[in-house]
């Protein structure tokens, strides 16, 4: 844990360096420590911010470690900031993706149990947050993260879209910033033919859908299984995030709880790329 943290603590101090960013020279604790503290919480406590802050202190991983209150003020100011490092992130890793293949897919996240939405204090009732999992053949009530991963598992790009958006259009929130000539595979439900042709034509990006057996594109059977076959990448990449998350995410607030479901995407990308850099 200690090797991972002063890895990924580099990373930031010198990536918030390299853009001039300036703090106030009285704080105790940098804006480098304070994230490193919430992405370990979010690696290795599910998402508990006291307990890091404990490990913090009883490590002494750092001369002063701020308390909760102040440490959940702290964390939310520089939100914008932790989005910027994680889109500089992406950009190294499609580099480095020479296959220029990615996998797109969704995942939902609720956030309460459905007999409890009534008296759910973070999210108000409203229709658009009811979404269904297909795939687990049950009703949610939250939000959907829609996920562009390379092909070996690291998120390069996600959007947090209501829980009853359809996956065709939850697709439309991304940046799909990726490569000219890239190839995104994805399940049927991101069937969309106009904005395939769009794709295509403007940016260069092949959106390879798995068709369905009544599609009017058809294809050769061994495409349909190759595009199967690089489909578990991103659902293994989602069991792996899902591992990371307590049943229930503890929060306040809806933009606390918002805040919580990007850290565990982040924390994910960078130990996922650490993990990969030290096998290579």
């Amino acid at each position: 844990m200690i090797d991972n943290a002063i890895a990924i603590y580099c990373f930031f101090d010198d990536f918030l360096k390299k853009i001039g960013h300036k703090e106030d020279k009285q704080r105790k604790m940098s804006d480098s420590e304070v994230m490193l503290i919430g992405f370990l919480s979010m690696i290795y406590f599910s998402g508990h911010y006291e307990k890091a802050l404990a490990y913090a202190r009883e490590s002494g991983l750092f001369t002063y470690v701020l308390e909760e209150s102040r440490f959940n003020r702290r964390l939310a100011a520089i939100e914008e900031l932790m989005g910027q490092i994680f889109l500089s992130a992406g950009e190294l890793l499609k580099r480095f993706n020479t296959s220029m293949e990615y996998v797109m897919d969704s995942f939902p996240v609720s956030v309460c149990h459905n007999i409890r939405i009534a008296n759910n204090r973070i999210l108000p009732y409203d229709r658009q947050y009811r979404g269904k999992c297909v795939s687990k053949r049950e009703y949610f009530y939250g939000f959907k993260i829609q996920v562009i991963a390379t092909i070996n598992g690291c998120p390069v790009e996600f959007a947090i879209v209501p829980g009853s958006w359809h996956d065709s259009r939850g697709m439309k929130a991304l940046p799909m910033n990726i490569p000219e000539g890239s190839r995104n595979i994805c399940d049927s439900a991101y069937v969309d033919y106009e904005f395939e042709d769009l794709m295509m034509e403007c940016e260069n990006i092949w959106l390879d859908v798995v068709r369905k057996a009544t599609s009017k594109r058809m294809e050769p059977f061994y495409r349909t299984y190759y595009k199967n076959i690089k489909r578990k990448i991103i659902e293994n990449t989602f069991s792996q995030i899902t591992a990371l998350m307590p049943k229930r995410i503890h929060a306040t607030s809806i933009k606390g709880f918002l805040l919580k479901i990007k850290l565990f995407l982040w924390s994910f990308t960078f130990s996922k790329s650490l993990n990969l850099l030290v096998a290579t």
